[in-house]
This record gives C-alpha cells, sequence and structure tokens, in this order.
C-alpha cells in the first residue's frame, strides 16, 4: 500500500475515528512574545534533543497534550534512528584533556582508547595519516561550517589508513559544530568533533608528537523517537499542514525553539478558526538525521497535494537573534538573524511580502525551487504541494552545545508568528 492509498483508505479513517468532539479551551493570545518565549524556555529544559532521547520524548509529550487540551485528535508514530549518545567523547595527552562530540554515525574505540601521534590532514599527502590520529580542519565558508567537505574529509582520512580522526569545526562561536547526518552514511574510524577554541592545543600537539589518546565510548544500537500528528476538522474538507522538527543535537533554543513555539501557538489559534478545512500539526523527531522523521511522515501519513490546501513548514533559525563577532567572543544583538531565508509558491508571495514587510531578509521570500530548498521543506516542494511557505536557516550558535535560551528574544518572534497567522487566513479567505 503506497502513501496516497493510506490516506485514502486506512489512514483516513484513523483520523476520523480518532476526531475530537470537544471544543477548545479559552485561551489568551497564542502570539503574545512572552507566550511563546515561555514554550522556548520549556523546550530548552526538557535538555538533549537528540533523536529518542529523554528530552525529545518529553517533547513530543508535550506536544501531544497541547494538541489533545486544544480538540485534536493526536497519533504518534515511532521515528527509529541510531543512539547517538556516548559515554565517553575525549581527547587525552598528559595534561591535556580535551572532551567533543562523537560525530555521528558513531564509530567506537575500545575503552582504552587508541593511541597514536596527531598528525594534520592534507589530501595532497594522505600517507602523513596512516596509522595517526588525523586532525581535520575544514575553514568556515560563510555562518555555518560545510557539511558536505567535512563528510568527504572524514571518509578520505580513514581510507588513507587514520586510526581515528579530531575534526577541528569552524563556527562563529568559536565551539564545535556537530553534523547532520544521512541514515545510510558509513563511518568506521571514529571522529571526535571539538571547537576552533581549541585548535591552539591541537595545533601544538601536533608539533610535539607527543602520542594522545582518543576515545569514544557509548551504549550504542538504536532507540525510537516520535512523530507527533494532531488532526481536526471535517471529512472531506481539504487540509492545511503546518509543520515543525523537534529534534537536534544539543538543546537547540535558537535552531528549533521559535518553530515549536510558534507551531503551539498556530495549534493554539487554529482550533478556534472556522475556515471550511482540516488542520493537520506535524512535530518531527529524526531530523538531525537528515529529515528521517519527515521522510516518515512524508511516505506514510501525509495527505496528498490533491487533498491540501496549503503547506507551511517552521525550519531551523528564523525566529533566531544576530550575533556580532567581535575579537572577544560574539555579541548577542536584539535585532533578527539575517541567515534564515522564506520560500513560498507563487500564489503565496505577495502575501507574504505583506505580512512581513519589515522583517529583513524574509519580507522578501524566494520563489519555490525544489532545487534551491534546503531542510524539510524540500521534501514538500519535491512532491508538488501547490500552495505552501517553508523558512530554513542558520545561526551564530547553530548546532553547537550553547544553543540555549538566550538565542532568541519575544521580540523577535511576535512579529513573525503574527505574519505567519496572517498569511495563513489571507490564503483559506479565498478559499469558496
Amino acid at each position: 500500500m503506497n502513501r496516497r492509498e493510506l490516506i485514502t483508505g486506512a489512514g483516513a479513517i484513523a483520523f476520523t475515528a480518532c476526531a475530537p468532539s470537544t471544543t477548545s479551551p479559552a485561551t489568551a493570545d497564542p502570539f503574545e512574545g512572552a507566550s511563546l518565549m515561555k514554550d522556548v524556555d520549556a523546550y530548552v529544559g526538557f535538555g538533549t534533543h537528540r533523536t529518542g532521547s529523554p528530552g525529545d520524548r518529553a517533547t513530543s509529550n508535550w506536544f501531544a497534550n497541547h494538541f489533545r487540551a486544544h480538540g485534536y485528535a493526536v497519533e504518534q508514530t515511532d521515528v527509529t534512528c541510531p543512539n547517538a549518545d556516548t559515554t565517553v567523547a575525549r581527547l587525552t595527552s598528559g595534561a591535556i584533556a580535551l572532551n567533543g562530540f562523537a560525530q555521528p554515525p558513531l564509530a567506537f574505540t575500545p575503552d582504552a582508547g587508541v593511541t597514536a601521534s596527531v598528525a594534520m590532514w592534507n589530501a595532497a599527502s594522505p600517507d602523513s595519516v596512516k596509522g595517526q590520529i588525523a586532525c581535520v580542519y575544514v575553514e568556515r565558508e560563510g555562518p555555518v561550517s560545510p557539511s558536505a567537505a567535512y563528510r568527504a574529509a572524514f571518509q578520505q582520512a580513514a581510507a588513507a589508513g587514520a586510526i581515528g580522526i579530531i575534526g577541528v569545526i569552524s563556527s562563529p562561536s568559536g565551539e564545535l559544530v556537530a553534523i547532520n547526518t544521512p541514515l545510510g552514511m558509513m563511518l568506521e574510524t571514529p571522529v571526535l568533533l571539538i571547537g576552533e577554541k581549541d585548535r591552539a592545543t591541537v595545533d601544538a600537539l601536533i608539533l610535539s608528537a607527543q602520542p594522545a589518546t582518543l576515545t569514544i565510548t557509548g551504549p550504542g544500537g538504536e532507540r525510537k523517537g516520535v512523530n507527533t500528528v494532531a488532526t481536526r476538522g471535517k471529512e472531506g474538507d481539504p487540509w492545511v499542514i503546518i509543520s515543525t522538527p523537534q529534534s537536534g543535537w544539543f538543546t537547540c533554543g535558537g535552531e528549533r525553539g521559535p518553530g515549536i513555539a510558534m507551531h503551539r501557538a498556530l495549534a493554539a489559534w487554529a482550533a478556534r478558526q472556522t475556515f471550511p478545512v482540516r488542520w493537520l500539526f506535524i512535530a518531527t523527531s529524526g531530523h538531525e538525521w537528515v529529515d528521517a522523521g519527515a521522510e516518515v511522515f512524508h511516505h506514510t501519513q501525509a495527505p496528498g497535494p490533491e487533498e491540501t490546501v496549503l503547506w507551511y513548514h517552521l525550519g531551523a533559525s528564523f525566529g533566531a537573534r544576530a550575533y556580532e563577532e567581535t575579537a572577544d567572543g560574539l555579541v548577542p544583538l536584539e535585532t533578527p538573524n539575517l541567515t534564515r531565508t522564506l520560500m513560498a509558491t507563487k500564489d503565496l508571495i505577495p502575501i507574504c511580502e505583506a505580512a512581513f514587510a519589515g522583517q529583513p531578509v524574509i519580507e522578501k521570500p524566494l520563489a519555490a525551487d525544489p532545487r534551491a530548498a534546503l531542510g524539510e521543506y524540500r521534501l514538500v516542494l519535491a512532491e508538488g504541494y501547490p500552495s505552501g511557505a517553508g523558512f530554513w536557516g542558520s545561526n551564530a550558535q547553530f548546532h553547537t552545545p550553547i544553543d540555549d535560551v538566550s538565542t532568541t528574544t519575544p521580540e523577535i518572534m511576535e512579529p513573525i508568528a503574527r505574519a505567519i497567522a496572517q498569511v495563513i487566513e489571507q490564503k483559506l479567505a479565498k478559499l469558496p
């Protein structure tokens, strides 16, 4: 049975059978900045959001309870991904001890680690890392490190005979940047990521030629995250889909927080609307495994393009704050992050331009193009949904351990949330 058959057959029955009869509770203005910020605080407070982690599972339950409180039927679907947690992820040599992040897909060392000198990786002389711990450094090209370049360098160093790899990650904050990983990727050599702030220590270690020990241990195996689907409306009406990813390597305050807060606010708002549509809110796990949870939803539960009047995707970092890079480190600004993108189908571009007027970058949405789209919105365009919009982006603390609640503000999020609702409202007002 394919995706379309599932939705029009058993899937449609499941949604209809679960349809609640309760009305949504009266709520305060869901788009108020303080309310959005409260949700970002709660989300970050759940802890690390790697797929299937306690923080990720808590987020799924939090979503489900919120949707039910507003009268939605809720269905949750497992998303199985590797366990990316480690017990030890460290490089040591004498008095040096650098803790880092083990780059998935995890390759473990023996409990005692692997010991060798550290050699700088150079693609022009690959034999120099044979039997050594290779140090891979790739200069930043833009606001966030280039994932594809790192992946290729790791695999090349492993093929050259390195017994372990240190990835020194360039980033605005100096912190390590974790890299999203395709589920099918293989990496048989252990890789430890550390931040650029520790580069001088590693450079000195390379010059000294002293042996170092790389240790990466952990539970391994797989664990299950959960996609949460909430639906509300009358059978036969067209669907409006609002999606957001919920998982990520760390606490993901600016990366995921604003999209999650606005997703919850829009669900509360939509429950009070009277448009002749069915609402579907989807929060996906598995995002850091290159959209694994979104792939599950698209292939098993998503209504087809012919049934869907609008799809709005709330991706990464579009509600984060900007930072100034200085010699003394990052300085937080009260203005919005500029490394963000809004892409929209032709019918929505004038509506978006009016709704987001005065909001830097997103006031000029890009025309929908599946070849240029990033994040989970690329799946929406690839499948030909006729009307929709989607955000994606990065921020100065993107994919780092320090991306917490401080990377967004109520004042930045509130106008974005109101503009999204305005776009949806104006689109649906044109329905027959």
